[in-house]
């Protein structure tokens, strides 16, 4: 049953149960947003920025980041203050305060606190990565833990028409939400830097401002929290005047009503407010995308906050992520979308790095009468990156063509077979390649007096941030095309997709094109930012791996694919790259664990097990998720039947005469 909204507009003294939406989102937001300023060093960050305008020389910012630092700042609490609105216009109040602050404290506090705890982002996520899946085992097995399971999709029965007078009472809930997080915010913060300041660690001038932003937040929370709600209201059901307009305006309600109970699907129904599960719905999806990207942005400005020294360190690591991301979206074309397994999509990787190793060096004047100058190598690189992914792609389709008649085990033998051949013809190419020697001196891209070197990773950072969201823009617009139609047309049923008029011979062609021009483009970045290339980077364990990425994240999801892009670049070349370095550090827990194992296994290291620690973990997440980590919704419909999970897809075919939807789904005049 459908729990009634409350008609109480009051901002200091609101109904009972708004107020009790009051201690559960002002709490559930407030407790991470503490713990990040004042545990994970987000409260330093902020003072040396203000200083950095007060007093330039006493802040640890740089001046030309001083700007990058303050539009962080603005959209990190911005967002927050619009969000608290949100979720309280949102919420339809069914579900209890305590599995809300429960599942903030597993899946806020819990990162925050083991990635400042480790000093590091990649282990602190993946210490979270074993510890969520734990959690979710005890609630499901424990008895007095079930409560904390609620439905993840409502039933059509929760929707419920909105009429003007409830979505005033929404906009004034999303007010009271904005200002009174503002408002709690903002005491805490008075109060901590009156201890700060009384105790000589806040300098005086920050007081004005301390002063100032007391006042700010409870007034900006009472707008952005109005913003937020407007944005919760436009996704609500309206109601037709509330059916004041006679019998005819009646029926027509009557109508949408059982419309929304029969056709509606399950996975459409949480997008509509108000929710049992606000944090799950678009809406606050767009939120925690803003803020993610803000801090994606922003990051090399507040990473020496968070992690002190090493930024450049961190940042190179993160730049290899990158590329990996994109060799997986490339490769998702291929095997997500049109089903097509590809196993020497590594081959692709090795053309496009070795097409810019060659014109962006002195390679290309050995080889060829043409001498390009070296100061013109840096600025040369910008319209290669498009000419090797083109290149890239024109041997995709080389490769696409001999297999138009091959499907499953036989086109992933030929496939096996072109990623074999390539790295072998590029080793014994001396006069072209350098053979085993690799090509050296790649140059590095210039633009705009940018310093671009190996010792400079902010500029290559933002170079894969870049390229990134171009691969993605791509993917989506091609998913969502004919042409994608068509991919996953051939990747149903193929005899099905020929009958209806799909051209098999072009849609697979542009598939294995399309993957390649991906490849390509990591390539020219991996030979730019690496500043050669070698041949023995290029092996069928790169495929595997990259394969990998693509079946772990999800088979045809996007979002799922860059996950498990980063999973396994985070597991298999970061985290177990580094268990013999940690272990040898007596500091670390590690040590005493390796020093037990080196009694029994003498010369054991943890370099010899690392791809049977891989292989186990593999094996473990294809056992207790086939579908993916962040699975496609029919990837996860085919894998997990469940009533739960089941979208209810009817079209004509599946509607009766006598049903109340069938003259709206067949459309008679």
């Amino acid at each position: 049953m459908a729990v009634p909204i409350n008609t109480s507009n009051r901002l200091f003294l609101p109904a009972r149960d708004t107020r009790m939406l009051l201690i559960k989102w002002v709490v559930a937001l407030l407790v991470p947003v503490v713990v990040f300023n004042f545990v994970w060093q987000g409260d330093a960050l902020i003072n040396n920025v203000i200083l950095g305008f007060i007093n330039p020389g006493s802040s640890q910012v740089a001046n030309g980041q001083l700007v990058e630092a303050v539009v962080f700042i603005f959209i990190f609490y911005l967002t927050l203050l619009a969000l608290s609105g949100y979720l309280m216009a949102a919420d339809s109040g069914r579900r209890g305060m305590i599995e809300i602050w429960v599942d903030i404290l597993i899946f806020t506090v819990l990162p925050i606190l083991l990635i400042s705890a480790t000093s590091n982002l990649i282990i602190g996520l993946a210490l979270c990565g074993i510890l969520w899946p734990i959690y979710f085992i005890l609630r499901k097995r424990i008895p007095f833990l079930s409560f904390l399971n609620p439905q993840s999709l409502p039933a059509p029965e929760s929707l419920r028409l909105v009429d003007s007078e409830q979505r005033a009472v929404m906009l004034g809930r999303a007010r009271a939400g904005g200002f009174w997080f503002g408002s709690a915010l903002a005491i805490v913060w008075l109060v901590v830097d009156l201890i700060f300041y009384f105790s000589g660690s806040l300098p005086g001038e920050l007081l004005l401002v301390t002063a100032i932003r007391t006042v700010l937040f409870p007034v900006g929370g009472y707008f952005l929290g109005l913003l937020g709600g407007t944005l919760a209201v436009r996704r609500t059901i309206a109601a037709n005047n509330n059916g004041n307009n006679g019998g005819a305006s009646s029926r027509k309600k009557q109508k949408e009503e059982q419309i929304l109970a029969t056709s509606r699907a399950r996975e459409e129904i949480r997008e509509e407010v108000p929710n049992d599960l606000p944090l799950r719905s678009a809406g606050a999806r767009n939120f925690f995308l803003i803020l993610l990207m803000a801090f994606v942005i922003f990051y090399p400005v507040i990473d020496p906050f968070l992690f002190g020294y090493g930024t450049a360190g961190r940042l190179s690591g993160y730049n290899d992520a990158g590329y990996y991301v994109i060799l997986a979206l490339g490769l998702n074309i291929v095997v997500g979308f049109a089903g097509l397994l590809d196993l020497g999509y590594v081959a692709f990787f090795a053309i496009g790095a070795y097409a810019w190793g060659i014109f962006g060096s002195t390679q290309l004047g050995f080889i060829s009468p043409i001498h390009i100058p070296l100061n013109f190598l840096s600025g040369l690189f910008w319209p290669m990156l498009l000419v090797t992914a083109l290149i890239a792609a024109g041997f995709g389709v080389l490769l696409g063509a001999p297999t138009l008649r091959l499907r499953g085990d036989y086109l992933a033998i030929v496939t096996l077979g072109f990623g074999e051949i390539v790295p072998v013809v590029f080793l014994n190419l001396d006069n072209l390649t350098n053979g085993t020697n690799g090509i050296v001196g790649v140059h590095s891209p210039a633009f705009f007096g940018i310093q671009w070197s190996q010792v400079t990773p902010i500029p290559y950072y933002y170079l894969i941030l870049a390229l990134i969201g171009l691969t993605i823009f791509a993917n989506i617009r091609l998913r969502d095309s004919r042409l994608g139609r068509a991919w996953i047309a051939i990747r149903e049923d193929e005899i099905a997709a020929a009958s209806s008029g799909v051209n098999l011979v072009r849609t697979k062609l542009f598939a294995f094109g399309a993957g390649a021009f991906f490849s390509g483009l990591a390539g020219a970045y991996y030979s730019a930012k690496l500043g050669g290339v070698s041949p023995s980077t290029f092996g069928f364990g790169d495929s595997v791996i990259y394969l990998a990425m693509v079946v772990i994240g999800g088979l045809g999801s996007i979002p799922g694919v860059i996950v498990g892009a980063i999973t396994v670049y985070s597991i298999n070349l970061f985290i177990l790259n580094s268990l013999d370095s940690l272990a040898s550090d007596p500091t670390n827990f590690l040590y005493g664990f390796n020093q037990i194992i080196v009694s029994y296994i003498p010369g054991f290291t943890f370099g010899n097990i690392r791809n049977l620690v891989f292989g186990i973990i593999l094996i473990i997440i294809m056992i207790f998720r086939p579908e993916g980590l962040i699975p496609s919704a029919r990837r996860r419909r085919e894998l997990r039947r469940s009533p739960d999970l089941e979208l209810l897809e009817l079209g004509a075919m599946d509607v009766t005469t006598t049903d109340p939807g069938f003259e709206a789904e067949v459309r008679i005049e």
